[in-house]
């Protein structure tokens, strides 16, 4: 085991008995593969190539996957149980991410490691390092360290109430890519996540509030990486509405979220917004999805329920605009996940050109990527109430 070891995962793609699609099963190996959150980015090699974490071999590593010919390729020598995360800046042509309170610059090409800052002291870093759009800065989420009161056993969100009630004192940082310099750009004593940086905008980003969405006042906020101005995005004030999984379209300018009364039964919702808080829609959907994603307004993704979840929608799911309502949803394949952490969260996110939608699921007990085209749109067939997994 080795950085740069090279894999090819056994071809396997089947006929979805929903929709008649081909999927094609990018990996197939005794331990999890998951792409990227589908915040976070991914692409790179003209968007041939994407990294994603892969468990082989006794270890968490971040890899290569290459669409043309199937090639993966270890990128990173971590010896972690872990799974790694990060985000690629093609600006840079490298992926960042942390290794415990290190963050480490990985050159795509050679392979090359850099550590760019080191954190020390008593706060922590949690979350993502985010590159501006220009790949000068890394933006990320610092949080004072709160030692757990007992023994217990870590998983997804264990701590996710915890620290929203704790209100811990919390930093988002601008660290420069060629000096490791670090300033301070916002701190608050509340949970903050979901740093997500715009890519186009070198100095827009996004945060949130974070915890349970029924009980935080204003989830998503905008925030100017030069002057440290913060501003509310889809103002929830005096609204029966919880909204989040707050996410940029391509031109790094509109920011798409969805939600659902705070309180009572009532329409799921989608929406978009410019960073600005200009051009706002808001429409109702038909069913739930526990994360979308977009390009652009004109067609949406969605994951459906967990498998095991009453009446589960367990498929991924398309939604296309006509200009006053979304269309759908339409089943573009069966995912079956349990959405057991975020491994076998699905996690639907388009490639770059629009023309496929790359997913996750722990459909055959391990967790794999999964690849399908979307072809026509009105070809597929329609979700119903009465259809379940």
């Amino acid at each position: 085991m080795g950085k740069g070891k090279t894999y090819r995962d056994p071809e396997f793609s089947y006929i979805d008995s929903y929709s008649n699609r081909t999927i094609l099963r990018l990996t197939d190996y005794l331990g999890h593969s998951n792409h990227f959150y589908f915040t976070d980015p991914c692409w790179f090699n003209h968007n041939r190539s994407f990294v994603f974490t892969s468990q082989r071999e006794n270890a968490g590593n971040l890899f290569r996957y290459d669409l043309d010919d199937g090639n993966i390729t270890q990128m990173t020598d971590l010896q972690t149980r872990s799974r790694p995360g990060g985000c690629a800046s093609q600006a840079n042509n490298a992926i960042y991410f942390w290794h415990g309170h290190q963050l480490i610059e990985l050159e795509i090409d050679t392979l090359n490691e850099r550590v760019i800052y080191e954190q020390k002291g008593n706060m922590a870093p949690r979350g993502r390092a985010n590159p501006t759009a220009d790949g000068k800065y890394l933006c990320t989420h610092l949080q004072e360290d709160i030692p757990e009161e007992g023994p217990s056993i870590s998983f997804a969100y264990s701590r996710f109430v915890e620290f929203f009630e704790k209100k811990p004192f919390s930093q988002i940082v601008r660290i420069e890519v060629a000096t490791g310099k670090i300033d301070v750009i916002h701190e608050d004593n509340r949970y903050l996540g979901h740093i997500n940086t715009s890519p186009t905008l070198p100095d827009i980003l996004t945060y949130c509030h974070e915890g349970p969405w029924a009980r935080i006042d204003q989830r998503i906020w905008g925030l100017n990486i030069k002057n440290g101005d913060t501003w509310k995005i889809r103002d929830q004030e005096g609204q029966n509405i919880r909204v989040g999984h707050e996410y940029w379209f391509a031109d790094g300018e509109h920011i798409g979220y969805h939600g659902s009364p705070r309180e009572g039964h009532g329409n799921h919702v989608f929406g978009h917004i410019k960073y600005d808080t200009t051009e706002h829609t808001e429409v109702n959907f038909p069913f739930h999805s526990t994360h979308f994603h977009s390009l652009d307004e004109s067609m949406m993704v969605g994951d459906g329920t967990a498998v095991m979840r009453h009446n589960a929608k367990p498929f991924i799911q398309l939604f296309k605009w006509n200009g006053e309502a979304y269309i759908g949803p339409k089943i573009l394949s069966y995912h079956r996940s349990t959405f057991n952490d975020q491994h076998a969260h699905c996690h639907p996110r388009f490639t770059p050109d629009g023309k496929a939608v790359l997913y996750a699921s722990d459909l055959t007990s391990y967790s794999n990527m999964y690849l399908v085209e979307i072809g026509d749109f009105d070809s597929l067939p329609d979700l119903t109430e009465n259809m379940s997994g």
